[in-house]
């Protein structure tokens, strides 16, 4: 393919942020081991949601219209996502996960890069999902991945003498170790492209959950920063919601619930719909006046001063939980990589929830 056709390909699918669709897959890992006697905790389930941050907001990229245009963009967001160390981010935050020891887990822009001299490129430069778990078995707390949700796959060429590749994944991974037990047994795993979407690439991913003898349903999910984000919790609650189990809902919601007119994600009516739906608050019932923000910091996460402003990351639940704790994890200056980076733009929320028997043994 010649270089102009390859810009022209390539420009105009990372222009549109499309991806066909994708063939969702995943693993799952279901123990056959006999369950070990439990503490008297374990009715505490704690889940955790968490953007990774591929490490630039593609301004350039969404801006470009030529093809020498592409090329430049292409370049520069290439050069600003290496400047942001995310392999080195994914490890902090690994860390942060290892200390809390999330039973679930959803990710966010869990991002692949690559480069090539020529189209698909497979050289690997970063596996922001590979780096977190390799770290967290490096810290004795090993994880499985449930699901991945294919999105973005695009590449374009840079003016660098190669192509690159930009994919980005969200995911979904559990403690080892519930499994490996016998705690902790999956079903029904479900991943889902929204039917209304500004891309291909929007959609959940959704797990049934016998744990510890209660079951209950998880989701993962990111809704779109469009309009369109109402429309995906309608189709949300009409699916993946749509069972008497009790519902967790882990997401970067692009929706901020404290301030219904926010300017920049104007998705209320998604939370809305989601309250009205029967879906609770995790951190807000909580800390009913405590603001935290959870997104906010520069592109280039060299901001000295945490930036966050908005609370948009949720934990929300349906069902007979109690909530017994709730926090923001990744915005504490404390949280900084040597360099000065923050973990991600976005932080972490991680939400201790407890859940009643609902009968029956841990088999």
């Amino acid at each position: 393919m010649s270089k102009a056709a390859t810009c022209q390909t390539f420009g105009a699918t990372i222009r549109r942020w499309r991806l066909p669709k994708a063939t969702a897959f995943f693993v799952l890992a279901l123990a056959s081991l006999a369950p070990t006697p439990v503490s008297a905790d374990d009715d505490q389930l704690r889940v955790m949601t968490q953007n990774l941050y591929v490490g630039s907001f593609f301004q350039e990229l969404n801006a470009a219209r030529t093809l020498s245009e592409i090329i430049s963009a292409a370049t520069l967001t290439y050069q600003h996502i290496l400047a942001t160390r995310p392999a080195e981010r994914a490890v902090v935050i690994a860390d942060e996960i290892a200390k809390l020891r999330p039973d679930f887990v959803g990710l966010e822009q869990a991002a692949i890069l690559r480069t090539g001299i020529t189209p698909p490129a497979t050289a690997v430069t970063f596996d922001l999902l590979q780096s977190l778990l390799k770290e967290l078995e490096a810290n004795g707390v090993r994880y499985k991945t449930v699901a991945v949700k294919p999105g973005l796959d695009a590449e374009a060429p840079t003016a660098l003498g190669f192509n690159v590749r930009l994919t980005l994944r969200d995911a979904l991974i559990v403690r080892a170790d519930l499994l490996d037990e016998g705690h902790v047994k999956l079903s029904n795993l479900q991943i889902r492209q929204y039917i209304a979407a500004s891309t291909d690439t929007e959609g959940y991913s959704s797990i049934d959950v016998t744990w510890r003898g209660r079951q209950f349903r998880f989701v993962t999910t990111h809704f779109s920063v469009a309009s369109f984000a109402t429309a995906q919790a309608l189709e949300l609650v009409q699916t993946a919601a749509n069972t008497t189990m009790p519902v967790v809902l882990v997401c970067d919601c692009n929706t901020n619930p404290d301030n219904p007119a926010d300017p920049i994600f104007q998705n209320f009516p998604a939370y809305l719909l989601l309250k009205n739906a029967g879906f609770i608050d995790a951190f807000r019932t909580a800390h009913p006046t405590d603001p935290g923000f959870t997104f906010g910091q520069a592109e280039d996460l060299l901001n000295v001063t945490s930036t966050m402003s908005r609370r948009i990351d949720l934990v929300q639940f349906r069902g007979p939980f109690t909530v017994t704790d709730a926090q923001v994890v990744g915005a504490s200056p404390a949280d900084r990589l040597p360099l000065g980076l923050w973990p991600s733009d976005h932080a972490g929320v991680v939400a201790t929830l407890s859940l009643p028997p609902s009968g029956g043994d841990d088999d």
